[in-house]
């Protein structure tokens, strides 16, 4: 790789032995990739913050304790537990010790104290085009495809060290020749707009399009724009990334980048075209939602990603002073930032009266099973859905926000139906 005289000394180690260590790996990631230089990056979101395991934490700490800093602005992803209110969600104090450590880690390092999944609700948000390296599924994905940044689909540990070091490896999404999309998903015409009406079609044609598309640059025509909220992009975002590999996609008229199908492909065709109809919508249906029929629901969980302060005014909307069912758990995640606005304005606690659980900092993946004894869960996230069977050992119930509403309320499964039946 082409290396300026700053990137030498960096990696020659006259900058401190944490920033050669990063530089050292991302050399290797770079060669491997063929990357001929490096590119400086303006922004990090590091998803190095769910405990995994002890050596996840010790390398952190390992390279706090060399004296890494950040080059960058670093927001950290979502960890693994509600820092504050983590004996309120029965976890084992392990947990929050390891997470503790991890917490203090990345403080020593600069990082700012996000703990998100949605940091591009926060206010944590780069420019279109600007060079990034951000990971967490979603993210990559909103990021790069809503608001025009450039980022590859980093895991931790990789994005940390490319916000130590301040650049990444020039290759993939990095670049505009990589960035156009190869082929095009066509909603069929037969799908009216008003399906759109009902929020869960985003997660049922973001699962469709993740299936069809894989990992690939792909555009998707026929989104109704005046349907379109950041809510529902964010949804799109993270089940697209969670059925396909997806880091990119072009919503045409929507992505900064494909305004118009010419702009999205770079003045060439499309390699390939396929219409997503109804057949391929009832099979994202029958993959996000297992388990159908009326039942007892032990737990409604909501956030993921995590919420914003306007979805949590539609809750309060929704249960219109109805209080959660004695025998059914209604768990609520989001962020700090709209956790202190909804407690500022009084929202949360006219919430928490309703019987919601209300927490922050923490992932719903990461909810444990064992210590409550749940048998049955229902969501209203599409990544939920995907990952719930592997991450917590249950088949989830899926419907929108104001089934999960009502099944909160009930204490019985409740679904209308899908969209396109009714």
């Amino acid at each position: 790789m082409r290396l300026t005289e700053y990137e030498k000394e960096l990696l020659d180690g006259k900058h401190g032995e944490a920033v050669q260590m990063a530089m050292r790996v991302l050399c290797d990631l770079g060669e491997y990739y063929g990357a001929e230089e490096f590119v400086e990056i303006v922004a990090c979101h590091d998803d190095s913050t769910v405990y995994f395991g002890e050596a996840q934490v010790a390398f952190a700490e390992h390279l706090a304790a060399l004296g890494a800093q950040f080059a960058v602005p670093t927001s950290t992803n979502a960890c693994a537990l509600d820092m504050e209110r983590w004996s309120r969600q029965r976890h084992d104090a392990t947990v929050l010790s390891a997470t503790r450590r991890i917490e203090a880690s990345h403080l020593k390092m600069g990082a700012i104290p996000s703990w998100t999944c949605a940091p591009y609700q926060t206010g944590f948000s780069p420019f279109f085009g600007a060079q990034v390296a951000f990971a967490e599924s979603n993210v990559i994905a909103f990021m790069n495809s809503v608001v025009g940044a450039r980022t590859n689909r980093y895991a931790g540990p990789l994005e940390l060290l490319c916000g130590i070091a301040g650049r990444a490896p020039y290759f993939g999404l990095h670049k505009t020749e990589n960035r156009y999309a190869q082929g095009l998903v066509v909603l069929d015409e037969t799908l009216p707009d008003n399906l759109f009406d009902d929020p869960s079609m985003f997660n049922y044609v973001a699962y469709a399009y993740g299936k069809i598309v894989g990992d690939r640059v792909w555009a998707l025509q026929g989104l109704p724009k005046n349907k379109i909220t950041m809510d529902n992009l964010k949804q799109f975002s993270a089940t697209a990334a969670s059925s396909g590999g997806i880091a990119l996609f072009h919503l045409i008229g929507i992505t900064p980048e494909a305004q118009t199908l010419d702009m999205a492909f770079g003045g060439k065709l499309p390699q390939e075209t396929v219409v997503l109809g109804r057949r391929e919508l009832e099979d994202a249906a029958a993959s996000l939602c297992c388990v159908t029929g009326a039942g007892p629901i032990d737990l409604v969980s909501l956030g993921c990603p995590h919420f914003s302060y306007a979805e949590l005014q539609t809750l309060e909307q929704l249960f219109a002073g109805r209080r959660v069912h004695p025998q059914t758990a209604a768990w609520v995640f989001t962020n700090r930032a709209s956790y202190a606005q909804a407690e500022s304005s009084g929202l949360l606690d006219r919430i928490k009266a309703l019987g919601v659980q209300v927490f922050s900092d923490g992932c719903l993946m990461e909810y444990p099973t064992a210590a409550w004894g749940t048998r049955s869960i229902m969501t209203n996230s599409g990544k939920f859905a995907t990952y719930c069977f592997n991450k917590v050992g249950i088949h989830p119930v899926f419907g929108n926000l104001h089934d999960c509403v009502e099944t909160a309320v009930s204490g019985q499964a409740v679904q209308r139906g899908l969209p396109w039946n009714d």
